[in-house]
């Protein structure tokens, strides 16, 4: 599926070739090559004055739009997540979890599961880490699920694998309309854009 005008892909492995970063480069790499872009991108595509912070959760780092709590726009919402993956601390908390936002079918209609842009095998928390993502994504189903799943289970089982997840919107709303799924596995770059939408 084509990706909207208004959103121009990343060219990650481009980026990536140029500068060839290793795993201990990974944070410059990004930080350097690819937050610009993606808070230009950003900035685009959204309908008011962003507030981008950036949050430091574990091994990962969150970039995080604000500014729809402090002006009454729209939904917060994640501009990108990256850092490398770690063993996960514990067992999920599913009470947690499940109480974050309650009957799914009201806040993005029917169709989305409690997605997380990290998995939780894979070190990622929640809070900031969960989305309304597409249920056949989520759970591994389809021609979507399956290579989405199969980055999930690389991380998991190469713990430190450097990633980057990066969700871009249409208008206002958290539910990410694509979502860019990168790992690093043996010093090469495996990139994928997904649909998040049934």
């Amino acid at each position: 599926m084509t990706p909207p005008e208004r959103d121009p892909v990343v060219p990650y492995e481009r980026l990536f070739a140029e500068r060839r970063p290793s795993p201990e480069d990974w944070d410059s790499f990004v930080r350097d090559a690819l937050v610009p872009l993606w808070l230009n991108a950003y900035d685009a595509a959204t309908p008011w004055a962003t507030q981008v912070l950036e949050i430091p959760q574990g091994s990962l780092t969150f970039l995080f739009d604000m500014a729809p709590s402090m002006g009454d726009v729209g939904d917060d919402r994640v501009v990108a997540v990256w850092g490398r993956s770690v063993a996960a601390a514990g067992v999920r908390d599913k009470a947690r979890q499940a109480g974050f936002i309650p009957v799914p079918e009201k806040w993005s209609k029917a169709g989305y599961d409690r997605g997380h842009f990290v998995s939780h095998a894979a070190g990622g928390g929640m809070d900031m880490n969960f989305f309304p993502q597409a249920k056949g994504l989520n759970r591994g189903h389809g021609e979507r699920g399956g290579p989405w799943r199969a980055l999930e289970r690389e991380t998991v089982a190469r713990p430190g694998t450097p990633l980057l997840v990066r969700p871009t919107y249409d208008g206002d709303s958290w539910v990410p309309e694509y979502i860019d799924y990168c790992i690093v596995v043996d010093g090469q770059l495996r990139a994928e854009r997904f649909h998040n939408r049934d």
